[in-house]
């Protein structure tokens, strides 16, 4: 329905001309170039062609990109540089394009001049954090005076060690002695965690001694090979803390004072990206000495576009349609109110070429089932202001972000006209208000109904706009069977379950009506369940010939299971406005006093921004379950491969030339 259909290109041009042809191509845009890996396995084709690129020079660019971004992340991080919520690109034209370019080997010496200072930070970082953790080791030995470094004697030997805080040093003492061991073991220090001793003994005792004290949890202590007390030690470390933090301040100032190399570093980000992306499409060509070729792929509405650009050179070129084996990319193409939704589409899995775009279907469905579940007139006007500002903001740079708030706009809109019908603004919060500061209380009354006063009316209502949703995809299912000549099969997978479950739905409740409805319910169901049981005799093969019985009893478990997933529109929808009454009658409780009317604002406030911000997510992800859990799961398949168009995908410059 909205998928683009596409027409394969190949090409056969000059080499000389090859770089102004695909330059041209770059700047059009609408050119897909696909690889050339199954022609090179062809032996016909290696005998004649060659790559023309390879992925060493792609990678060298990508490197290149990959440098200037940590550069504008380091001028982000330390320069003073915000990074925009939402990224606006400059339009600059082709001339100042060409003359920055000239510039390219300045820019690659300021971003690795930024990144050479990052090191320097990210190195005094490094060693701020080993002399404050080696620190924190020395001061429980402050107590010991002797340099580190004189561990021994002639005859003596010098231990410092560790041991737990529940360790008697005096009975330790006494138990050495006891064995023959003469040693002077002294505590330094105590905490909660482990006891600091100092072990003198005689070398000749060494054995002997360490394995007395493993017994009782002595362990060595690791100091290093430091020289000096521990008293210097420490007095060097912290002396060395400042330099080095005097040194993070001046490296920090160096990049700030870099902050004007910010649209040289963008431009030199993009410039590279776009000499990347040539040098990919590059080793997807095939050349001979004199000649190059490629195919790909073109929008049929881009065709003639192509084809008088491809008129300029001299190349040979044809259009075909796609075969049947061909990996045709798929490209949406919807008007301005369902375009915002392709970005939902494409977080599922994009479509086939073969199969039907269900983006301006499901979009009516998505606003209707967020509206009601975030259905409140204060929550929904401050969605929509919000959204309309940051479209506004980001103007006409069209990104998955910009889609996400126009969607965000709609399903605004949406709430504010279900907040209406339910009344609810914050919840009550206008009775509360009036309750509670005013004379009389004034309440804001539900267009429709108050969900929470009819909640079995609004269940039913839920599953009843579920039954048409889930009808809807199946009818989708249905109409490409038919397409597909395999109407019988769309009369077993789709017209036999809308007979079955609308006749269940009046064999029960169809009695409210007119008895007779409740008769042509009974005898709707009845001959659906013949229907299932009859027509896979005729459609399936095998042992699929018997399984009737088994399709009725999935078939119905399953449509009931899916229907119930609907409840979640009356779940939700009572959670947000429940919640928002119960901080309104919090924040009431204080009163009319000065301090009723602090703790009623802050309330408020908190109270309701955190209800926003949970509901609004729990709207947009169930919004999304429903459709790609029980609307999907009715007819689509998905596994398309997005179109890749050859263009400059610049992230900061919009590169154009004068006149266009």
């Amino acid at each position: 329905m909205a998928i683009v259909k596409m027409n394969k290109l190949s090409v056969i041009g000059m080499n000389q001309e090859k770089k102004s042809l695909l330059k041209d191509l770059m700047d059009l845009g609408v050119v897909e170039i696909s690889g050339s890996a199954d022609k090179l396995q062809d032996e016909n084709w290696q005998k004649l062609v060659v790559k023309d690129g390879d992925e060493a020079t792609a990678a060298e660019y990508d490197k290149l990109v990959s440098r200037a971004e940590s550069a504008l992340d380091i001028l982000s991080r330390y320069g003073g540089v915000k990074k925009p919520l939402f990224n606006i690109r400059k339009t600059i034209s082709q001339e100042d394009s060409v003359k920055l370019e000239a510039e390219g080997d300045r820019f690659r010496e300021e971003a690795e001049k930024l990144i050479s200072l990052n090191d320097q930070l990210n190195e005094a970082f490094a060693q701020v954090n080993t002399d404050n953790n080696l620190i924190a080791t020395l001061k429980p030995w402050s107590s010991y005076q002797l340099p580190l470094e004189e561990k021994k004697t002639s005859r003596l030997n010098l231990v410092l060690g560790v041991c737990p805080p529940t360790a008697d040093i005096q009975k330790a003492s006494e138990e050495l002695e006891a064995e023959g061991l003469p040693c002077q073991l002294t505590e330094l220090n105590r905490d909660k965690e482990q006891c600091y001793l100092s072990l003198w003994y005689f070398t000749d005792d060494q054995e002997k001694v360490m394995e007395t004290v493993k017994g009782w949890g002595f362990t060595q202590a690791q100091l290093g090979d430091l020289t000096g007390t521990v008293t210097e030690n420490i007095e060097r470390l912290e002396a060395e803390v400042k330099e080095l933090e005097a040194a993070k301040e001046t490296v920090t100032a160096q990049i700030g004072e870099k902050a004007s190399w910010l649209d040289d570093l963008q431009f030199y980000r993009d410039m590279n990206v776009v000499k990347r992306d040539e040098s990919r499409v590059r080793s997807k060509l095939l050349k001979t000495e004199s000649s190059f070729t490629f195919d790909g792929w073109v929008p049929e509405a881009a065709s003639t576009a192509v084809g008088q650009l491809l008129d300029k050179y001299t190349c040979w070129y044809e259009f075909a349609e796609p075969g049947e084996d061909d990996d045709i990319p798929t490209r949406l193409s919807n008007n301005s109110f369902f375009e915002p939704a392709e970005f939902i589409t494409k977080m599922y899995s994009l479509p086939s070429t073969r199969e039907v775009d269900p983006t301006p279907i499901f979009t009516f469905f998505y606003i209707l089932f967020f509206g009601i579940m975030f259905g409140d007139v204060g929550y929904g006007l401050i969605l929509t202001i919000a959204s309309l500002l940051v479209i506004r903001k980001m103007k006409s740079e069209k990104t998955p972000a910009l889609q996400l708030f126009k969607i965000l706009f709609y399903s605004g809109i949406s709430s504010t006209i279900w907040g209406v019908l339910f009344g609810s603004f914050f919840g009550n919060l206008i009775g509360a208000v009036t309750g509670t500061f005013g004379s009389h209380q004034v309440n804001f009354n539900p267009l429709w109904l108050d969900p929470a006063q009819k909640a079995m009316f609004f269940l039913a209502f839920s599953c009843g706009l579920g039954v048409i949703h889930l009808f809807v995809g199946m009818g989708i299912k249905a109409y490409e069977e038919i397409k597909a000549g395999q109407k019988l099969q769309a009369v077993n997978d789709v017209f036999i379950w809308y007979l079955i479950v609308l006749g269940i739905v009046l064999w029960i409740f169809g009695g409210k009506i007119s008895p007779s409805a409740s008769v042509a319910g009974k005898w709707m169901t009845l001959i659906g369940f013949a229907g299932a049981i009859i027509l896979p005799i005729f459609i399936e093969k095998g042992v699929g010939k018997a399984l009737g019985l088994w399709n009725i009893y999935s078939g119905v478990t399953g449509n009931l299971s899916d229907i119930l997933s609907y409840s979640r529109l009356l779940g939700l929808g009572l959670a947000s406005t429940s919640i928002a009454t119960v901080i309104n009658f919090l924040a009431t409780m204080g009163g009319k006093s000065v301090a009723g009317i602090i703790m009623f604002i802050l309330i408020e406030l908190l109270g309701h921004t955190m209800n926003f911000a949970i509901n609004a997510l729990g709207a947009f992800v169930h919004s999304c379950r429903l459709q790609f859990v029980e609307f999907f799961g009715k007819f689509y398949e998905g596994g398309g491969r997005e179109f890749e168009p050859f263009k400059k995908d610049t992230k900061f410059v919009n590169i154009v030339e004068e006149g266009k």
